[in-house]
């Protein structure tokens, strides 16, 4: 069907035709024609406060962990270090203990201890002595410089007829006595020895430092008897014995005893006199006190008759026989020469 054009009543005027508006170029400029299309720039969107506490607490959530930073890696390392503090630990407690109970042994005096527990410590001493230890011509090192040294009869007896009193040992009718002699001789010895760096313990006849005494050298001075036999002999010599019964030291206490023996000789002069030497000697009491690790030996300096010059009035030579025999034992090499040895004498008839 085709529009027909509207019908207009002749009375009724044209309208006049709307003129088209074309814009000024200054009040609407034509825009540039625009440029090729550019890739669109990402857009930037600002989270919201919201949208950054839910990602804080993901990244807090156990799930969210990756496995290389999870919790049971950091737990794992905390128990490695936790380990390794605690042996530390325990090893620099251990060595501790140790160099603080070594000090205690070199400077504790055995006077600390009861008479009673030196004595029990003695005799478990003795008995692992005698299952374990190897004995060594060396000491240990702990008691290479120290020497004991009883200079006989010294002290108040605990035993015997003086009991409770000062024993003077074998005595002379005008009281020159083998307890004084001893004495004497025995501080030379210290000082000697002192003077060339050794440690040296003074102990008395029943000294309670003597159980389980422990050393490098060990020796008690006694004096023979004041006794004129009058049988036309010359009787004078000394005497010089090692624990002959013991075999826990017996090379250390062999090697002593001949140290002593000929050095002893060869500085005084006085004729070694091996008969003469009896049971209460190799069997000495103190012999069964010290350590059976401590060398030891006995000596009887001389006859308080017989050799009462010497004995008296020469005591720096007695005590430098003494003195080089305990050198020739710890440290030979300080002596300039090595001592002879000592001949055993034939008793002489005094003219």
């Amino acid at each position: 069907m085709v529009d027909q054009p509207e019908q207009r009543s002749p009375s009724e005027p044209i309208p006049e035709p709307v003129p088209e508006v074309i814009p000024a170029e200054h009040i609407a400029p034509e825009m540039p024609p625009a440029p090729e299309e550019a890739p669109a720039a990402p857009e930037f969107i600002i989270p919201s406060a919201k949208t950054v506490a839910a990602k804080k607490a993901a990244s807090r959530s156990p799930q969210a962990s990756s496995p290389a930073t999870s919790r049971p890696q950091r737990k794992e390392r905390y128990t490695l270090v936790t380990t390794f503090s605690t042996v530390r630990s325990l090893i620099i407690t251990f060595a501790a203990a140790v160099i603080a109970a070594t000090v205690f042994m070199w400077w504790t005096s055995p006077d600390f201890l009861a008479a009673g527990a030196v004595r029990n410590l003695a005799i478990a001493q003795a008995t692992a002595a005698q299952i374990d230890a190897t004995p060594t011509f060396l000491p240990t090192p702990i008691w290479f410089n120290r020497i004991g040294i009883v200079p006989g009869h010294s002290g108040i007896a605990t035993r015997g007829s003086t009991k409770g009193n000062v024993d003077p040992g074998t005595v002379c009718p005008d009281g020159f006595n083998e307890a004084a002699v001893a004495m004497k001789v025995a501080d030379q010895v210290i000082a000697t020895l002192r003077g060339r760096g050794f440690t040296v313990d003074k102990l008395e006849e029943w000294d309670t430092r003597l159980f389980g005494y422990q050393a490098a050298a060990f020796i008690s001075l006694h004096a023979d008897s004041c006794d004129n036999f009058n049988d036309g002999y010359n009787h004078s010599g000394f005497k010089v014995t090692n624990p002959t019964e013991r075999l826990s030291a017996r090379d250390r206490d062999l090697a002593l005893n001949d140290c002593v023996r000929d050095n002893y000789s060869a500085v005084t002069g006085l004729p070694f006199t091996p008969g003469s030497i009896t049971v209460n000697m190799t069997d000495y009491h103190a012999f069964h006190e010290i350590a059976p690790s401590t060398p030891a030996v006995i000596l009887e300096l001389g006859f308080l008759s017989y050799d009462r010059d010497l004995l008296q009035n020469h005591t720096d030579r007695l005590a430098q026989g003494i003195v080089n025999g305990l050198l020739c034992f710890l440290d030979p090499k300080s002596l300039p020469e090595p001592s002879p040895t000592a001949r055993v004498p034939t008793p002489t008839k005094t003219p």
